[in-house]
Order: structure tokens, then sequence, then C-alpha cells
């Protein structure tokens, strides 16, 4: 067992907090913008951020997407010429 301080410890855990927090804002968010009930506040136990893509459909408009998975759901948003957007799945 690995030996650390007992500040790191307490960073560890307030990290952890936040985390978990933003996690939380997360779901609620995709959840409200894609009503995908898959995707429900504060219950997310996995999240795999997949990257940002720019898009080529409008590049005047700064278009860009974030593809990400939730619990094995497959959320993006971004915004896409000028227009902010969320879906799951992505494409559809």
């Amino acid at each position: 067992m690995a030996e650390i301080s007992i500040d790191d410890v307490q960073r560890l855990a307030r990290l952890s907090e936040e985390v978990r927090g933003r996690l939380a804002e997360i779901s609620m968010i995709l959840s409200r913008a894609t009503g995908d009930p898959n995707v429900e506040k504060g219950t997310i136990r996995g999240f795999t951020p997949k990257g940002v893509k720019n898009k080529k459909a409008s590049n005047r408009s700064g278009d860009w997407m974030e593809i990400m998975d939730v619990d094995g759901v497959e959320a993006c948003y971004g915004v896409i010429n000028g227009k902010p957007f969320a879906e799951s799945p992505c494409g559809g």
C-alpha cells in the first residue's frame, strides 16, 4: 500500500465530490435536452469523453461537437451552423 499525505487524501476527497457533482450536472442537462430516460440525474456510473470534433458545416460559425458515452448511452452536444444542440444517440 502506498503512503499518501493527509493533505492529498483530503484533496482527493474534494476532487471526487466535485467530479460526482459535475457528472450529475451533465446527466441532468443531457436528460432534459434529449428527453432520454436512460440518462438520469445523479446516476452516472461511467463517463467516457470521446473528444471534440470540429465540423465543416460552417467554419465561420465555429461549429464543434463533443461526443461522450454516459453509462453506455452515447450523447453528443455542440454547435452546428451556429445553433447549439444536444442529442442521444448521436446522429439520431
